[in-house]
């Protein structure tokens, strides 16, 4: 690999001093390199976030400086041009880095030698359906989430493939990919999956139902959420979330029709560790 960009969490990396050392690093070493900053909330406008979006697809790999909300949001911005992403973990835990700070210089020699190998990970799409309109597909590499604001209980209706499956009443429900299961997915009680396999995970958030589980399905499944109002209760709304921006807020039958995209992120992978290995790893912490 020779040609690469670097993506920094401006709040992590003040005045952007490590995207500038790493790409001033790979220079001097005979390859190319341009940086940005960007902010968790950095909107379309964002100088950042345009500089990311005009980048050239021959770009070899993204370098991410940041902790996991970084990265998604860069994995989303990233998906259309398929160029292989790599994180680096100024966060905390940092299920999604590859590279703590203190090894950045080794890692970007074996990017250099291309030592590593590139993965792959599926990401989902959601399109929000209020009123009856479509209002577009918007992407999520962890998870879209459907919850009512603040103490209030919403009723969710779920169906799979147009097949009626259950209706849940509690705070919203969570529908991850196998990356995003160690996100909300797991804080809410939802199964850890494998990050390369492909399917999807539906979890209640704090269900009144004494008994409610998690449900795996197809990554070829299609999952319908819709909030509806129950015979004798009040109407209640609720936001769509994906991977924690682009809110929509529902009514009552409005719904968010998911599936698996046909889009998918390149991850660039350099430890031998196995995934249950990285896991037990970063719980211990």
């Amino acid at each position: 690999m020779k040609k690469f960009f670097v993506i920094t969490n401006e709040t992590r990396d003040p005045k952007s001093m490590k995207a500038a050392s790493i790409s001033e690093y790979i220079r001097s070493r005979g390859g190319v390199c341009e940086y940005a900053s960007i902010e968790r909330d950095s909107g379309k406008d964002d100088a950042g976030i345009q500089k990311i979006m005009e980048l050239s697809e021959d770009t070899e790999a993204a370098i991410i400086l940041g902790g996991d909300g970084t990265f998604i949001q860069c994995a989303g911005l990233l998906a259309k041009k398929k160029i292989p992403m790599i994180g680096v973990n100024l966060g905390h835990l940092g299920y999604l880095a590859e590279v703590d700070k203190e090894k950045i210089t080794p890692a970007l020699e074996r990017l250099m030698n291309d030592d590593h190998e590139i993965t792959g990970r599926m990401i989902l799409s959601g399109t929000p359906v209020i009123n009856g309109e479509s209002l577009g597909e918007y992407n999520a590499v962890n998870d879209i989430v459907v919850k009512t604001s603040g103490s209030s209980v919403g009723s969710f209706l779920i169906e799979v493939n147009d097949t009626y499956l259950t209706t849940i009443s509690g705070d919203g429900i969570v529908v991850a990919t196998p990356t995003g299961s160690t996100a909300y997915n797991m804080s809410a009680g939802g199964p850890i999956i494998e990050p390369g396999s492909s399917m999807i995970v539906i979890t209640p958030i704090c269900p009144l139902e004494v008994v409610s589980r998690s449900v795996v399905l197809s990554a070829n499944d299609t999952v319908v959420i819709k909030l509806i109002r129950p015979s004798g209760k009040v109407s209640k709304s609720a936001e769509v979330f994906f991977d924690g921006r682009e809110t929509h807020t529902l009514s009552d039958n409005d719904s968010v029709v998911i599936r698996k995209s046909s889009e998918s992120i390149k991850l660039i992978k350099l430890s031998r560790e196995s995934f249950l290995e990285v896991l037990s790893r970063k719980m211990s912490v």
